[in-house]
Formats: C-alpha cells, structure tokens, sequence
C-alpha cells in the first residue's frame, strides 16, 4: 500500500510541476449553491457516487483502501485506533474519456448519457466534504485538482507506459482535510451490501485497512428465467409513457467475507455469510412528449431514454426464516417497508417489504423523488404504477407456485373422508406461512417521507390486473372474489367453499379488513350455505354443526320461511344408504328411543343429529317436525321382518317399549298390545311365537312347553298386556305320520316343522345338503314317473316373480304363505326368498327371451338397493347390459353418454340411463382408452375429425398433463378427407385469411368448438419466431420459391430480429448452421445479347448492366462485407449489407471477406524520407487524437501514443498489391499507392507511391486496417475526411481542434 502511496504521490507532483497549459475548473455558482452547498447530507456518500459512477462505467470490481497514519503492516491485525489520513477507491470500469476529464471540471452539467444513472451533474464535487485537493488517474491520463485562491484549477496530463502500474483501473486518490476515525465496519458493510442490491455491472467490492483485507461482498445471479405477461395484466402506465415488455426473474446470491477481531482473547477470525433473494427485471419501452422531454432535459441535464428497466427485490418465506447475518440485514425489509433504490438506496420507503429500483428522478441530493416539477412528477408517478405491476406480478408469481405446490402435495389428499396425514399437515402449514409472508409481504403502509410513493404503488398493484388478488384458500390459490373470510362456527361443515385458511387470516386480519371494507373479500353468507349444501350431502357430525349454527343464525339475524324451506330442501344427510333431504323427513325421537339402538320409520331424522338438540329448538327449524311418540315407532318396527324372526332385535324392541310404557297414557298402551299380540315377537326354546303361544318364564310345569328365552326379561306388565300366558293349556298331539320311505313331501315338511326345535345345527346343514324336495316342471318339459328331488337350497319359494322368471321353484300344494313355520323352516334350509343376483343376470343376457330378459333386469333394478347392491361387481364379466348398437355389454363395457359414440364406444339404452350411476356406469372412456381409441383408429375426414375433436372438448377437463404431452407428439389431425395425410398439433397452426406463410403451413379449421381442443393439444395461432426459424431452416427453397427475394429476406430480418433467443436453443441453432437458408448476393457480368430466359433469383437495371443474381446456401458458404474492393475482386456469394442479418450471419458461421483475403505487398526502390513522407507524418501525428478518440480502447490495436511515437512513414518508387482469396485460392494483383510493413523488430513502417498527388482514402483505409481490429467502409471516409480537410474547415464542421491550432 505504501508503495502505491508514493507512486501516486510522485505522479501527482509531476503532473503539477507540468509545463502543460494551466486549465481552470469552470463553477456555476448558482448550481453550486443549490445542488451542491445545501445538500449531501446523507452518510457515506461519498462512496455512494463513486461507487454509482463505477456502475456507470461497467466495472464489475470495486476496491477502497484506507491508510492510516499508523499502519499495523507486519501484524495480523489492523490499527482500529489509528487515524485515516487517505482514501484510495478503484475501479476497474471504461478508462475515462475526453468527455469525461471535460465534465470532470465542470459542476452541474452532468452526463447527458440517458442510461447513466447520474443526472445533475454534482456527484463528483461530494469528493470535496472529505477531500481538498482530490487527484484522478484513469487509462493513460491523469487530473490534479488544486485551489488557487478562491478559484478551483486542475491540471491533466499523459501518463507513460513505465508509470501506469494500475492499468485497467481507475482511481481516486483523497487525502483527507482532517484526519478522520476508521469507518464503522457494522455500518460500512451493510451499506456497501445494500449498495450491490440493484447494481447493473458492479458485483464485487472489497475493503481494506492499510494492508489488510477487512471485507468483500460478491453478487452472483444464481438462475434466470422469464414471467409471463398475463392477458389480464394492464402493462401501460396510466399516461402512456411506460409500456412493460418483458420480466426476468432472477436468484440472486450474495456471499461476504469479514474480518473480524474479538478482544478477550484477542483473536482474527474470518466469518462468512449468505443471502438469497430474488429480483423481477421489467424492461420499460418509454413514450414521453417532446414537450416533457425537452423540459426534463432541461431540469436534470439528460434526454429521457427510449428504454428503461424496473426493478424489484423480493425475499420469500423461506428465505426470511433462515438466519441472516448482520451485514445483509438491510437488503431484507421484511417486515418493515423496502427502500427506492436509484441506482443505490435512497431514503424514500417504498409502502410494502420489498425494494424498487428504477430511473427515478430524485431531488439533486438523490435522497428523496422528485414531485415538485410537473414533468418529473409525472415520471415519478408513472415509474411508481408500474412499481404497482411488477409488485402484483411478483406476488401472483409466488402465489401461482403455492397453488402448484399445493395442487401437487395437498390437493390429491384434500378429501375429508381420509385421514389427515402428518406429512401433509406439514407441508399444508408450510404453505400457509408462505402465503401470509407474501400477503404481509405486499400490504400497503404509509411509505416515508413521501405517502404517495406508497400510495401509489399500492392503487396500481390492485388497479393494473383485471382479475382479482390471488390468496391461498381451502381448495388451493383462488381469487379473492371466490374466497371467504372464515367462521369457525362454519367450519365442521363448510367444505367446498373455499376459505381462507385460519393462520393467514389470523396474521394478516388488518390487511383483510382493509380488503373487506374495499368490498374485494366477503364473510360467508346464507347463500353461500345454500350452495354448499347444493355441492353434496354432509355427513351427519357435519350436519349437526350446520344445525347448531342454523338455530344461532336465525335466533340472531332472523331467516324467512321460504330461506328455511330452501335450507331443508337443498340440506342433505345420509339416512341408511342414500341421501336424504331434511325436508323428507317428519320426527325426531326421544332418549327413550333413540338410545335404544333401534330401526326407526324412514322419515325419522337420525339420532346422531338430533340427540345434542332440545326438542323446541329442533322445532324452531322446521315447524313439520315432531317427536315420534311410542304407538308410532310400535306400529312401525312391529312391521320389521327381523322383529318376528330375531330374538336379539325383539327383545331390543320389548325393552325401549319396556322403559316407555309407563309414561304413556291407556289408550296407547291398548293400541300397541293389540297390534303386537299377533306378532311372533317372544322368543322360545323352539323359535319366534306370538305371545299367545308362549309362556313366562315362571311357569316351569313341563320341560316341553314354549316358555319365553330372553337374555333380561322385559317388564311383566307389558308381556302380560300383548297376549304372553301365564299358565298351560291343553294343547292336541301331533298328527300321526306315514310310514318311513312313502311320505309326501308336505307331510315331510309339516313334521319337520313340528320338530324344529329339536334339531341341532349340525343337523339342518345335513339338511341343506339333502334332495327332498321335488321342483314344479318347467313348461313343455317331458312328465316321467320318477320324482327327481333337490336340495331346499337348489329351489326357490313357489312365488310368481320366480316362476315368471323361469327359476327352479319348490312344488307345493297349497298355497304359499312365507308367514308360515313351513316356510320359514324352509328358508332356514336354504330355499330362495328372493332371485340370486348370478341367476339374475344371466337370465338378463341374450341366451334367454327378450320377456324374460326385461323382466330379469327389471327386477335386479327395483330391488338393487335392498338385496343387491352389497354384493354387486361391476367388473363382472357377465353381459347384461343392451346398448344403443342392439347389442349387450358389461357395466364397464358400455358408458352413458351418446356423444362417445362417435369414437366407436358402445352407449346405454335411453331407458337405462337413469340407472347408470345406481350400476356404476360411466358417463364417458377413461383418457386412456379416448387416446387409444384415436390413435389407433386415424381419423378419415375432416367431419368426422370435427365430430370427435368436439366430443373430445367436452370431456377433456379429465385429461392429465401425460395425456396432453402424448397427444402433442402424435401424429392424428387429418389434412385432407384420404386420411392419408396426418400432422401432429405441433406442426399445425389455425387457418385464417391473414396468416403469414399460410400456404407454407399446415393449417386447419375443424370449427370453433373442435379447434378448442386442438389449440389444448399444441395447434397455435401464428407460427413463433423459433417456429419460423424452424420451418424456413427445414424447407428453405419452398419458402424462397414462394415468397419471392424481398419478402424472403424480411423472413431472415424477423429471424435475425430474435437472435439472443435463438442462440439459447442448441438444437434449433445447430439445424440453421446445417441449412442453406441464407440468402447470398453474387454479381454476374450480363452478356451484351442478353437473354430472354426470366431470372427468379437476379436483379438487373434497363441497361442491360451487372446482374445480382440470389441464392440460397449454408452460412459457412457465404461472407460478410467489411471491404467492397475486396468484394469486387472476387465476387465470392455474400451477404446482404445490412448490419441486422450480418449479425445472424455471423452468429452462424459466416466469416468477414477481409478474414479470408491475403494481402502481399512488395515495394521497389529504396524506402526514403522525403517532404512529402514528413508531412504525411505529421499530419498523422497531429490529427491521431481526431482519428482514434471516437474509438472506444477495447476496439483499437494499438492506442494514441503508439501512434505519435511509433508508426514511421517513407516513400518508395512503386508498390504492388498481391490479394489471395484463402477459400477459393484465387490471387489477383495490381499497383497501390500505400502500404504498412512490418521489419523483424515489429517496426512498423507506412509507405506511398512516389507521385504528384496524396491519396488520402488509400492512406486512411492503411490506416484503418492497422489501427481497428475491425475496419468498416465508413471508417475509411470518416479518416478520410479528417485527413483531408484543414483544420479550420473541421473546428467549423465542429471538431474539437483548439488545441492544434493553438498548439501551431
């Protein structure tokens, strides 16, 4: 450090002690006072500009180095205590410009560059808080200030090569007025880190103390990609000046490194940090008036740019929760607001927790925006809407990936019906917190100093998108009309609905309550309940909350009776298996009922819901309801079958009957006992008896009597009143029987009944297994005398239904009673009550007659709820099902809606399709089978396309991203009525009399409902610039043929218009550079005779002259014109002179022709210097800085001294020029007038042609070549002219040659 010190210190002391012309810095007092003397208050500063003036000259590197009075230089730590005495910063931007010592001397005239962020031209005078006498060295100049009196000078000068040991680095060099303490590092650091925030070019700065590195702050982009544009978003500002085109967004990393020095025990550690943050660029097209443009450049020095770029800086959920160190605290807002950033921060608050960055126009000290002036106001204004956009374009972007999130990890499990699963509960919090940070994240506050800054960006993040705020909800991200604010009352019942979760609400209750009073989020209303209610049927804990909150509601707000009875209509509970309407049902019962555990009528509302209500509250719902009294529910479970066959439901039954018959009056208690006494409601020893036929369980008399078999008798009282004896009667002795072997089988029968109660279970199922009974013969069967018997089990009861359906039914001799102990003993042995589902079906298939068939499927419907449905498959393989065709099919085999028949998929009959969910009959074909279907059966004309496209837009919400990537690749649109002829979507765009290229495409036009489904498949409405690259790069010559040279090559410019997105596709940029797309230009001499032959591909004039003929060939066989002698010598195919297609010509293989030309010279006579030789070289020396000082250094070979000092020039007898085409091998030689050569020690000489007059243009475009890497036509005449004409004709022209003149 030391030794840069003294080197700088030396180059200063020279630069003063220079003979060079004294120049006096120029002040414009008034300027002075106002933007400069009264302002620049803010910390830091001073390395604010110098680091915003880095930025604007594109340095990546910044480096400031402190030297203190006392340095630590051979110990490991520095000397906090010691004082700075100076302060060095660097840069390693562009080397100043002529233009930039001119405006370093000058006080407010700023730089009238409209992408630099500097306007007042003021920053570099803040050097002067700290500094007297501040001294600049950049490239190969340098500058001193100094103060002469009261008067401002500076002194510039050349810096040689030996002395230039920061090349590539510009620096100011500031000794101090006074010496100061060390900057303070734990606010240093974070203003350099907030610094880097919004830097275009500059992402590297590092700090040092005399030697030693205290801190570096580096800024990496970790990823980029494009935001789309939503149709819905407004990207014109409200006066028209800024139009959004793009939004990149970018993830940024930021790492430092500091040194760090704790001091008990004292000890040096480095400590390394990291953020992560995200950034949206916006690229701003701008409209100002010339009006406001003149006025703005009069007010800040600047024209308004044609482009501008906003930024914003967002920090997400996850991010904020990771800890940050200290020194990023600043770039991370949330939860207080964010900062405008120009260029760097400033101190106006932005309203929400983000930060913006952008060409606003602050007050001179560039703390605050400006909305004073008119013009900048509205600048300001427009800027801060568009502020408002990016803000809501960043906070959808982020809700969109929580809905991705969301439909990817909660929604697949998101039915109520599943368990909730503690992963997903997790995941599901996650995304709740993510969404309240970006909820909070972009809530207004008042911003500071300024209100309106916030307010404004505020009013446009709601007014610039036609749809409505996108929150996370119940049901994933909706907008905010389609969600509600939640009610835990409603919670337990209020599924469908979406609702903002409770979490978010909860954090962000200010926000919402501003939202709601806008009227942009409402409550849950009455009719909210109504649709939900319309969505599905709740489950009963569900509906008892519904309830609960019903009777609230109306006890509180009141609700009509018409909204009561639309309630109990649309208001659906499971009551056994199908859903019910509240308004079917007519009772409630009592705890004596209802905690009996007991079957009750069908329009009883389960005990589940109204067990936790009093019976007027239920009442004050629905005035048709009313508590089932116990004569009621008798009447109704008497009629059970389980009553009279069930010992265990009888005696259930006895027992509720039991606890109510003492509360009930007389009248009552005679109804029930007469409606029971006939019902086989006692269970015995041998069966179910009605009471009479029983006894109590006191009478003990004789071991065979019926005496009653409860588990816990019910009450006497009640046994007694329904018929039960309480003593034995005579009784008569069973009938004698036949003899063993000759019974008939009713006799049979009639004893086996008698016996029932002695037989064992192991008994009846021998039984079940024995053929006794014989079964009626079917009609038209052949009467043998055998009597062919069969298993109970093998028949079925003697009843019409089954005869009619032709079953195997049990003979029987009388008539058939299923009350009778027969009956019921046969039913125990397996005779069939009801039709087997299996023999059902198969009489319901084409093997039997279409009578029996309907009949069969008839009853298998009417009784499906009751006797089938349990046991029913429909993956049965049995076809029974008739179909539209004529013919019969499975329930998976066929589907109910008629429109997929136009694909060839069987459909049910009309009259079935009311059944088709009962027999779980799908309305349509899995995607699967719809893809299968059209792509193994081509489509043969373009109706019949028509026709399946549409259908296939009807059902195409079931279709998965999978199924979508298939039907983009295949190959199944007809392009004609052969259906030979097939293109996939991805090649097809839509037919419309304005297409560009349409014969060149394949385009199609199936009607507005069928292209609906194509434009979801990949079938676009203009073919892209990538589309268009691609197709031309694939047919060239059919594109050329039909277009014609002009129109081909405005094709080329569109392409060459899109060039930085082409070049990101590998593939696509590799089949341009294998593709003789490219359109050549040769010239041909034309034959004197001409010809009648038309030329498509050349172009000629009237008289017959030069003919340019066109042709198409691979970029790598086509050259780039740099030099139109060179292009005239050897007429190789070039491309057009246009500098938009030279750039994608070039970018795919095409070389300039001065790259492929060898050029020889040999001189004769010996080189001399002559007069004309040393005013030639003069003339050089004295023009050089016109020559190059328009040419940026990265563009020159060798710089302005090399020039004056180097170059020699002579004169010679004659030259010869020998040009060798490389490709072609063609040489062609002639005389010259110049020449530059070179001798072994890399002199170089410039040589002329003995003769009476100088050829500037052959001696400029010498020259060109020499110094330009890269040498234009238009550099050859600008030289030409600038060594042509006198200096006076130049200073009139406008040239900058004081100097000369004065200098002569």
């Amino acid at each position: 450090m030391t030794s840069k010190s003294s080197f700088l210190d030396a180059l200063r002391t020279q630069t003063l002690s220079s003979a060079n012309v004294e120049e006096r810095v120029e002040v414009n007092q008034r300027h002075l006072i106002d933007k400069i003397l009264a302002r620049y208050s803010a910390e830091f500063v001073v390395y604010r500009e110098l680091m915003q003036n880095a930025d604007d000259a594109g340095a990546k590197r910044v480096e400031i180095f402190f030297e203190s009075e006392s340095p630590n230089s051979n110990e490991a730590t520095p000397n906090f205590e010691s004082k700075v005495i100076r302060v060095i910063f660097k840069n390693d931007g562009k080397d100043f410009e002529q233009a930039d010592w001119s405006r370093l001397k000058k006080i407010a005239e700023g730089n009238p560059d409209e992408n630099k962020i500097g306007a007042f031209g003021v920053g570099f005078y803040s050097l002067f808080s700290i500094c007297e006498e501040p001294f600049v060295s950049s490239g190969k100049e340098c500058m001193a200030f100094y103060w002469d009196g009261s008067q401002l000078c500076a002194k510039r000068t050349q810096v040689s090569e030996e002395q230039q040991q920061n090349k590539g680095w510009t620096t100011f060099f500031l000794d101090l007025r006074e010496p100061m303490d060390m900057v303070d590092m734990d606010k240093f650091g974070p203003f350099i880190a907030r610094s880097l925030g919004f830097t275009g070019n500059l992402h590297d700065v590092t700090v040092y103390l005399d030697d030693h590195r205290l801190l570096n702050i580096n800024k990496t982009i970790r990823g980029s990609r494009p935001m789309t544009i939503p149709d819905t978003m407004e990207i014109t500002s409200p006066l028209k000046i800024f139009t959004l085109q793009t939004v990149d967004l970018q993830n940024v990393q930021m790492d430092s490194t500091r040194l760090m020095i704790s001091e008990q025990p004292r000890e040096v550690r480095t400590i390394e940090s990291r953020i992560f943050l995200r950034t949206a660029s916006g690229k701003l097209d701008v409209n100002v008036s010339e009006k406001d443009a003149a006025e703005m450049e009069r007010t800040t020095k600047k024209y308004p740019p044609k482009h501008t770029t906003l930024q914003l800086l967002y920090h997400g959920h996850d991010e904020t929760e990771t800890e940050t160190e200290t020194i990023f605290k600043d770039l991370i807002p949330f939860p207080e607001q964010g900062k405008i950033f120009i260029g760097f921060p400033t101190h106006q608050t932005t309203g929400f927790c983000g930060h913006v960055a952008g060409r606003f126009i602050p007050t001179v000290e560039r703390e605050n925006l400006d909305f004073v002036i008119k013009c900048l106001q509205d600048w300001n204004h427009e800027l801060l809407s568009m502020a408002g956009l990016l803000s809501r374009m960043m906070y959808e972007d982020e809700l969109a990936q929580i809905g991705r999130q969301y439909d990817k990890t909660i929604l697949p499990h998101s039915k109520s019906y599943e368990p909730e699963d503690e992963g997903i509960a997790k995941a599901q919090e996650a995304l709740e917190k993510r969404a309240l940070h970006a909820l909070k994240s972009f809530q207004l506050h008042q911003s500071t100093p300024e209100p309106l800054v916030g307010e404004y960006i505020d009013i446009y993040f709601f007014q610039m998108s036609k749809l409505g705020l996108s929150v996370l909800s119940s049901h994933g991200v909706k907008e905010l009309n389609e969600v509600r604010i939640p009610d835990e009352a409603m919670s337990e019942f209020m599924k469908n609905l979406p609702i903002l979760p409770t979490s978010v609400y909860d954090g962000s209750q200010e926000f919402m309550s501003k939202l709601e009073t806008d009227k942009k989020v409402q409550r849950i209303s009455f009719h909210d309940v109504l649709k939900e209610l319309e969505s599905r049927t709740l489950t009963l804990t569900q509906m008892v909350a519904m309830l609960r909150w019903l009777v609230d509601h109306k006890s509180r707000k009141g609700i009509s009776d018409a909204d009561i009875q639309t309630f109990l209509e649309k208001a659906q509970v499971y009551s056994g298996d199908s859903p019910r309407s509240l308004s079917t049902f007519k009772w409630f019962v009592n705890r004596i009922i209802g905690e009996g555990d007991v079957p009750l009528p069908p329009k009883t509302l389960p005990y589940n819901i109204t067990s936790t209500f009093e019976g007027d509250e239920l009442q004050t719902i629905s005035s048709v309801w009313h508590e089932l009294s116990l004569h009621e529910w008798a009447t109704f479970v008497a009629k059970e079958p389980d009553f009279e066959t069930s010992p265990d439901f009888a005696e259930k039954v006895l027992h509720v009957l039991s606890r109510g018959w003492p509360q009930i009056s007389g009248d009552s208690q005679k109804a029930i006992a007469s409606y029971l006494a006939t019902k086989k409601c006692i269970p015995t020893k041998d069966g179910m008896m009605i009471p009479k036929e029983t006894y109590l369980k006191s009478v003990t008399l004789f071991s065979d009597l019926l005496v009653m078999e409860f588990k816990e008798q019910p009450l006497d009282e009640l046994l007694l009143a329904i018929g039960t004896r309480q003593s034995v009667e005579p009784r008569l002795v069973l009938n004698r029987l036949v003899d063993a072997g000759d019974w008939d089988h009713m006799q049979l029968i009639t004893y086996l009944t008698s016996i029932r109660n002695t037989l064992s279970e192991e008994k009846i199922t021998e039984l079940r297994g024995t053929p006794m009974f014989p079964r009626v013969s079917p009609a038209g069967a052949t009467t043998t005398q055998r009597v062919n018997r069969h298993p109970a089990n093998a028949l079925y009861a003697p009843t019409k239904t089954h005869i009619d359906l032709v079953l195997p039914v049990i003979e029987w001799k009388s008539d058939w009673d299923e009350a009778l102990d027969e009956a019921r003993l046969l039913f125990d042995l397996g005779l069939g009550k009801q039709p087997r589902m299996e023999d059902l079906l198969e009489r319901a298939t084409p093997s039997y007659v279409q009578a029996i068939r309907e009949k069969a499927l008839q009853h298998f419907i009417d009784n499906f709820t009751s006797h089938y449905s349990n046991n029913y498959n429909p993956n049965t393989e049995v076809a029974f099902l008739p179909t539209t065709d004529g013919k019969f099919q499975t329930p998976l085999g066929c589907f109910s809606n008629a429109q997929c028949s136009v694909m060839g998929f069987p459909v049910l009959q009309q009259n079935m399709k009311i059944h088709a969910a009962l027999l779980h009959i799908k309305e349509n074909p899995s995607p699967d089978r719809l893809l299968d279907r059209l792509l193994e059966s081509p489509l043969t004309s373009k109706d019949k396309a028509q026709q399946v496209f549409e259908y296939l837009l009807s059902v195409q919400a079931s279709f998965l991203d999978k199924q979508w990537e298939t039907l983009k690749a295949k190959k199944f649109i007809p392009l004609d009525d052969t259906g030979k002829t097939m293109a996939d979507p991805q090649s097809c765009y839509f037919y419309r009399e304005d297409l560009p290229y349409r014969d060149l495409l394949n385009t199609v036009d199936f009607g507005p409902h069928a292209n609906r489904f194509l434009k979801a498949c990949g079938v676009k409405e203009n073919p892209s610039p990538i589309d268009l690259a691609q197709l031309v790069a694939r047919s060239p010559q059919k594109f050329y043929d039909h277009e014609g040279v002009d129109r081909y090559r405005s094709i080329l410019r569109q392409i060459a218009t899109h060039l930085d997105a082409i070049t990101t596709n590998e593939s696509l940029l590799d089949e341009l550079r294998r593709s003789p797309f490219l359109l050549g230009e040769i010239t041909i001499q034309n034959e004197a005779s001409g010809s009648s032959e038309s030329m498509a591909d050349s172009r000629q004039d009237m008289n017959m002259g030069p003919v340019v003929k066109y042709d198409l060939a691979l970029a790598s066989n086509i050259y780039l014109v740099d030099d139109c002698v060179l292009q005239q010598i050897f007429n190789p195919l070039c491309a057009p002179m246009e500098e938009l297609l030279e750039s994608l010509y070039e970018s795919l293989g095409s070389a300039w022709i001065s790259e492929k030309v060898e050029d020889i010279y040999e001189h004769k006579g010996q080189p001399r210097t002559t007069d004309r030789s040393y005013a030639l070289q003069a003339r050089i020396e004295e023009r050089a800085p016109l020559l190059l000082g328009t040419h940026s250094t990265n563009r020159l070979t060798f710089d302005l001294d090399w020039l004056t000092t180097k170059l020699k020039v002579y004169e010679v007898q004659q030259i010869q020029l020998r040009r060798k085409f490389i490709p072609t091998r063609v040489t062609k030689s002639e005389d010259a007038t110049v020449c530059i050569v070179k001798d072994r020690k890399e002199i170089h000489y410039l040589m002329i042609k003995d003769q009476a007059e100088m050829d500037y243009f052959d001696i400029a475009d010498a020259l060109a070549k020499l110094l330009l890497k890269r040498k234009k036509l238009n550099d050859s005449i600008w030289w030409t002219n600038l060594l042509s004409s006198s200096l006076e004709n130049l200073k009139r022209k406008g040239f900058q040659v004081d100097r000369i003149l004065n200098a002569k």
